[in-house]
């Protein structure tokens, strides 16, 4: 039996479940919702027919969200998680962040609600093969959301967003402060005094670029290592940090403003990210990308389609838009390769990240990444060719400062 897209509301209080199903009514043409008020008849309802979608309260009696989740996630792996909860509990929501690929606050406006369902569903839409959706189910497990990332935009959006309460959440993680004072001090960011806090260092680094480095470094860590002989989670950090400072700075030569400067070393710092997931879920198989890759002279997405069927853009952006994270950064990671596919004008987080990602291919971190191209034509076509020049400047002036720096240090 075929089912359509069907979405799974849980909530024990039934006012608010019978609210939610009016205010979801004008759906039913495009979705099969079910409202249920326990876990357990959640389980049932999914013993039945997959799910798409499944949104959960967080408190609820007998089985609460995160355990239900935890089910949902065993029985229905490629199914998207969200969890509802009050600011109150926005402690133990972050504890439990494994259980679900969103969280959403309560009350959550239907508005909000439809819009976050549709992007997820519509991610399923954009994996453009089934082998390439078939693969993403096979991952299973998909690595969470930082909980330090939660926790600092929970601050965020607080009364208590101050320097030293920032610093103060960051300063409990020892791996992650330590990477930032390390980073902050070295010849990468060529700032203009040394820092020895993570509250010294947010006035020069900025939030945002901040907020950046603590996902990408969470979800470096959830992934720990790779098998893969001659490549590690060493080479694609150090890529994945190059191409994201080259981006920034590009953004900077076109004087965008310090928020999409940030977007756009964000972009780059996760624009490789199903190579991360791809090498990790599946080392064997990345093995032969790799030989493939090296012994034919192919692109890497060319070899990754030919041993697994889906690329690292096609599961990277997945993974991103699963999160719930701005369409510029999902949209970087699906097309840095390919930027005249994206939907962007003018001067994006994808242009960045694609001329980054070419300019920095003659680093030489690792061989899987010299092959990067630049589409001059493209750039030319969109009035852009004529920026190819000081963004070279850009990018040469930042290696440049690292290696007086680094002469200095």
């Amino acid at each position: 039996m075929a089912y359509g897209t069907r979405v799974l509301f849980v909530d024990d209080d039934p006012v608010l479940l019978e609210n939610l199903q009016a205010a979801m009514a004008d759906m039913a043409k495009d979705w099969d919702m079910v409202f249920l008020g326990t876990g357990q008849e959640g389980l049932a309802a999914l013993a039945e027919a997959p799910f798409d979608v499944v949104v959960s309260d967080l408190w609820m009696p007998g089985m609460n969200g995160a355990e239900f989740l935890w089910e949902v996630q065993a029985r229905c792996p490629g199914c998207v998680r969200f969890i509802l909860s009050s600011s109150s509990d926005r402690d133990l929501a972050v504890q439990l962040v494994e259980r679900a690929h969103q969280f959403l606050a309560k009350p959550c406006r239907p508005d909000f609600l439809k819009t976050a369902i549709g992007r997820a569903l519509n991610l399923g839409s954009k994996v453009h093969n089934e082998r390439a959706r078939e693969l993403v189910a096979r991952i299973g497990q998909l690595p969470a959301i930082p909980s330090l990332y939660l926790e600092i935009n929970a601050l965020l959006e607080s009364n208590r967003a101050t320097l030293e309460n920032l610093g103060r959440v960051i300063g409990k993680d020892a791996a992650m402060t330590s990477m930032i004072l390390k980073l902050a001090n070295s010849a990468f960011f060529n700032l203009r005094a040394t820092v020895s806090t993570i509250t010294e260092a947010l006035p020069y680094l900025g939030v945002d670029l901040l907020k950046s480095l603590v996902l990408a470094h969470g979800l470096f860590n959830q992934m720990a290592f790779f098998r893969t002989p001659g490549f590690s989670i060493d080479h694609l950090w150090r890529h994945s940090l190059t191409v994201a400072g080259t981006a920034q700075r590009i953004a900077e030569a076109e004087s965008v403003g310090s928020l999409r400067a940030a977007e756009c070393f964000t972009a780059g710092i996760l624009h490789d990210v199903g190579i991360l997931l791809l090498a990790s879920r599946f080392p064997d198989e990345y093995q032969r990308v790799l030989a493939t890759n090296l012994a034919e002279g192919s692109d890497l997405e060319s070899a990754e389609h030919h041993v697994l069927g889906a690329s690292h853009c096609e599961v990277g952006s997945y993974l991103l838009g699963l999160w719930g994270l701005p369409t510029p950064i999902v949209q970087a990671a699906a097309w840095h390769n390919h930027p005249r596919h994206h939907e962007g004008e003018g001067f994006t987080p994808t242009i960045a990240v694609h001329v980054a990602n070419a300019l920095r291919a003659c680093d030489h971190v690792h061989d899987v990444f010299d092959r990067a191209t630049l589409d001059e034509a493209y750039l030319t076509e969109i009035g852009l060719g004529q920026r190819l020049k000081p963004w070279r400047s850009a990018a040469l002036a930042g290696s440049a400062a690292r290696l007086v720096k680094s002469g200095s240090d």
